[in-house]
């Protein structure tokens, strides 16, 4: 009895083991999945159409056109398959056909993959015709990205083959030669604009030919197409704005900031999106990847500068937060600020007599902020660092040291230096006020983004609050509802100091460095900055051109856009930021720009002659001074 014990055990574990075997072989072995692909069942793979792209006015920027795609295959091809005939049909040379083949069998011996991508319609009806006498291959329609547009990508983005890892991250939804959003909204929304796939089965005779669907289509999965998506960009705006950067690099953002919809995004130099279409796209993308005035690369959200002057609207106000100073606090000016052998110069004109917030504000005194700052560090005098750290969390009330956490494909934190950050840096009791006085001024370690910048004008339109950033208004033509952002986010100012601020900013319009491109009938306020900038050549620090920076945000009593403007290297913010700011502000509000001798000359002023200068410097330099005041990384 002991003996047939065993034998029925032993019997009974191996059909167990048998059982758990045929099991895997068919739902776990890809060689399984050929009987779909017979020769007299034709398994076609639909690719749902993307989801077009619009802007807030329902123009349309990005639609779809189809293209052809051979697909392969591998271990449907016999020894006897005839390579030359096959290369000449296609128009391909043996060699490629190898690497082809040999990509193919990398992903799976037994599953279809694209073996050739972008086949115009023309040249694929010859292909067509022919195809059955080739066992392993077949062929799909996809469509692929028609941009109707040739600028924005920073916005738009474009879509690229999927990668291993994409693969390995949704295996159920991505195969090998399928496409997926790289940058822009391509890539935040990938979700929503692709769509499902269907699958649909057809009869073929001998020759291949299909001849009718299969089983009266019962067994076809219908597509689905991807939504589509309405900006929030005004397109005409856009449009406008980036003419106004001619040969320049920089950023602009314009928001509205009753909701905190982009109005604008502009990364200069722009580039086309139809560059990464077709058959050329990879070439494209590395010769924009190694061009030195980086195109590829979003200033709007990833450029990070010193901000310079137009910060010191939140020195002062975190100054009045902390009472430190009150609304009639004054200093007297001596062509700039002084403490032992250090000297902030100043060139506002204000020589020996008392300034109040309003003109300094307006005229961009350099020591009345910097004396506004020191009285913040030094709050408590016996501890510094709690000084510092409550005007850094101050200012990251404002959106900046941190990210927003919306809807943009990228992102940067930027730098606000606490007081643990100076513990570090120099260490406990080794460091004042003084030490770190440049940060009164917008220089010193404090770096921000332009959208940052924008945001912060927002918080100041609506005296002390504002709404997250963001690109999308609608999904399939329907408002969205994000609770994010909807929600106000409130600043650690309160509101009764804001209107001290608005004032000065109001005056430099009047009196300040705005006068000579205020608009008559549009009552504005703003901020210029000049924000200092090095490179390191040969172990010296040399200077280079100025980057030109100005915040506004109008009308000041009913706010409908606020505005930065950095163009790198530009010079004073009056000279070019200024002037660009308050021309998209007319565009914007009055629908039409009249002042068209300004428009001209920021029109055709363009800086690559200094960009050029600053390109004869070693290249390894160059590239040291981006990573230094610029950062890569995503949010």
């Amino acid at each position: 009895m002991k003996k047939l014990y065993k034998f029925y055990v032993l019997l009974s574990f191996t059909g167990i083991i048998l059982l758990i075997r045929l099991v895997y072989l068919q739902l776990y072995t890809e060689k399984y999945i050929l009987n779909a692909f017979n020769t007299s069942i034709k398994q076609e793979i639909v690719i749902p159409e993307r989801g077009s792209i619009f802007d807030r006015n329902e123009k349309l920027l990005v639609f779809n056109k189809y293209i052809y795609e051979l697909i392969v295959i591998p271990i449907l091809i016999d020894e006897n398959f005839n390579v030359t005939e096959f290369c000449n049909l296609v128009e391909i040379e043996k060699d490629t056909f190898f690497k082809n083949l040999e990509k193919a069998k990398s992903y799976s011996k037994y599953l279809p993959s694209v073996f050739i991508p972008f086949i115009p319609r023309e040249k694929f009806a010859k292909i067509q015709e022919k195809l059955y006498k080739y066992k392993g291959f077949d062929w799909t329609k996809r469509s692929i990205r028609d941009y109707k547009v040739d600028s924005s990508t920073n916005i738009l983005g474009y879509i690229g083959e999927v990668s291993k890892n994409d693969i390995k991250k949704e295996s159920n939804y991505y195969k090998i030669g399928d496409f997926i959003g790289w940058a822009g909204v391509e890539k935040s929304y990938e979700k929503i604009l692709r769509g499902k796939k269907g699958i649909k089965y057809w009869i073929r005779n001998r020759k291949g030919s299909i001849i009718d669907s299969y089983n009266n289509k019962k067994n076809n999965i219908k597509a689905v197409s991807g939504d589509d998506i309405s900006l929030t960009i005004d397109w005409n705006l856009q449009k406008y704005a980036e003419k106004l950067m001619f040969k320049k690099k920089g950023g602009i953002v314009a928001i509205n900031p009753k909701n905190g919809e982009i109005l604008s995004l502009v990364s200069s130099p722009t580039n086309n999106p139809n560059l990464f279409v077709g058959e050329n796209r990879s070439k494209e993308l590395k010769k924009l990847m190694n061009d030195i005035d980086n195109p590829l690369f979003d200033r709007t959200t990833q450029g990070l500068y010193s901000p310079a002057s137009s910060f010191k609207l939140l020195t002062e106000l975190v100054g009045l937060q902390m009472g430190v100073v009150k609304k009639n606090t004054t200093f007297i000016c001596y062509n700039g600020f002084r403490y032992g052998k250090k000297i902030i110069h100043c060139h506002s004109g204000r020589y020996g007599v008392p300034i109040g917030i309003d003109t300094a504000v307006a005229i961009s005194c350099n020591n009345y902020f910097a004396q506004v700052y020191k009285r913040v560090i030094e709050k408590y005098p016996n501890n510094l660092t709690k000084g510092a750290n409550e005007w850094c969390e101050i200012i990251k009330s404002f959106g900046f040291g941190n990210y927003f956490n919306n809807d943009l494909a990228t992102g940067e934190k930027g730098i606000i230096p606490s007081g643990d950050y100076y513990n570090k840096k120099y260490g406990i009791t080794k460091w004042n006020a003084i030490t770190i006085i440049s940060n009164s001024i917008g220089q010193g370690e404090i770096n921000v983004s332009p959208i940052q910048l924008s945001n912060m004008v927002c918080a100041i339109a609506n005296k002390g609050y504002f709404y997250t950033p963001h690109i999308i208004k609608k999904i399939n033509h329907k408002l969205i509802k994000n609770y994010n952002y909807a929600k106000a986010k409130y600043t650690k100012i309160k509101r009764k100091y804001f209107d001290f601020i608005i004032k000065g900013m109001e005056k430099v319009f009047m009196i300040g460095t705005g006068r000579r491109f205020k608009i008559p009938n549009i009552n504005m306020a703003g901020k210029t900055g000049t924000s200092q900038n090095f490179i390191k050549v040969n172990k010296k620090i040399i200077s280079l051109p100025d980057h030109s920076i100005f915040i506004l945000f109008a009308p000041v009593n009913d706010p409908k856009i606020a505005i930065s403007v950095i163009v790198e290297n530009g010079g004073y913010g009056s000279t070019l930021a200024g002037p660009i700011a308050s021309l998209i502000v007319e565009k914007y509000i009055n629908k039409n720009v009249k002042r068209k001798n300004l428009e001209k000359k920021i029109m055709t002023t363009g800086l690559q002659n200094v960009y050029n200068a600053i390109a004869k410097m070693k290249r390894p330099n160059i590239n040291n001074f981006y990573e230094s005041n610029f950062s890569n990384k995503k949010k």
